[in-house]
């Protein structure tokens, strides 16, 4: 059988040389290897239901396509954000919303509710076309349920975005395509810092940004 499992992507060696160096802290140099680790392709949701997930794994696939930064390798950006609902949230929330765990438990389920109301199947299983019909429909305030109203949806999928790009721009593979170095900022036990910032400024030993000339 074939195996159609995207590959994970893969740090760049420039990225990967400024990561090993001593500009960069042994702290943060711990995290990115934790968050380079490849993702489990039958992994099983912790706080999520099966149902859930699923409409979850297809939210983001529409929020952040992906293609546009690793090509053909993927991180799974549902099963992180399962795992970090496990535990403890940042503490930060829309007042008139539920804590993240639940909004998202509510929100996934508003959206396939919808879904199935408006074209009969699961958020899942309907045309890309149609999932982005109901994103920008929640996206404008101009979808709500009996559980939340619009401004509500609204918000919470402004937090779907939010979180979609935390995740995938924490990703070392990804900041070496973006030419991202702010973890680059100094090492153990002093200070370094950047001597040149600002729009489009790049010091020497920094990467270049997939596609621009170094």
């Amino acid at each position: 059988m074939t195996d159609t499992t995207p590959p994970a992507p893969q740090i760049d060696a420039d990225f990967l040389e400024i990561l090993n160096s001593d500009r960069v802290s042994e702290r943060t140099r711990a995290i990115m290897a934790t968050r380079a680790k490849a993702d489990d392709p039958d992994y099983a949701p912790r706080y999520f239901s099966s149902e859930a997930f699923a409409v979850l794994q297809a939210l983001f696939a529409r929020v952040l396509p992906q293609e546009v930064v690793l090509g053909a390798a993927r991180i799974d950006l549902a099963a992180r954000l399962d795992q970090r609902l496990s535990g403890p949230g940042d503490g930060w929330r829309f007042a008139f919303l539920p804590s993240d765990a639940e909004a998202y438990r509510q929100g996934l389920s508003i959206l396939n509710g919808a879904a199935q109301a408006r074209f009969g199947h699961d958020f899942a299983a309907i045309s890309e076309a149609r999932q982005d019909e109901l994103l920008h429909a929640i996206d404008a305030g101009a979808l709500e349920a009996k559980a939340w109203n619009a401004q509500q949806l609204s918000a919470w999928f402004s937090d779907v975005r939010a979180d979609a790009v935390q995740l995938f721009i924490s990703h070392p593979a990804v900041q070496g395509r973006l030419g991202i170095s702010a973890i680059a900022n100094g090492g153990d036990g002093f200070f370094q810092g950047f001597t040149a910032m600002g729009e489009g400024v790049r010091e020497a030993w920094e990467p270049v940004r997939a596609g621009d000339e170094a």
